[in-house]
């Protein structure tokens, strides 16, 4: 079930939030899979968010609640795009998950997750 703030989020606010989430999920943002973020915001970046208060969001998010929140935000995302967009965003997805040159098990398990929960195969 989506929480109020989940459903209110922009399409531009969910994305981030997916790519940070993938972006830590190996423990720390390495310089590379902060790159892959800031180019996906400076492509899409309409001035629709307030990275401050999503980043802090982020960083007071405890680390168990990172998987259960970046699937229900992938479901929103999916609610309110299309089929390109999805397509743009995993793009960046696996971009960030492979800046670093190789896959953590989390990072593949959330891949996983936005896979199965937009039926890409």
């Amino acid at each position: 079930m989506q929480t109020q703030f989940i459903k209110k989020m922009s399409k531009l606010e969910a994305g981030f939030h997916l790519l940070m989430l993938l972006s830590l999920a190996d423990g720390s943002m390495q310089k590379a899979e902060s790159e892959v973020v800031i180019d996906f915001l400076n492509d899409h970046f309409d001035g629709e968010i307030n990275l401050i208060k999503e980043q802090a969001f982020l960083r007071a998010l405890p680390e168990e609640e990172h998987e259960k929140h970046f699937i229900e935000t992938a479901e929103h995302f999916y609610s309110i795009s299309n089929e390109d967009e999805r397509h743009t965003l995993t793009r960046f997805a696996m971009e960030v998950v492979m800046a670093d040159e190789s896959m953590q098990q989390l990072e593949n398990k959330l891949i996983n997750k936005l896979y199965d929960c937009w039926a890409i195969e």
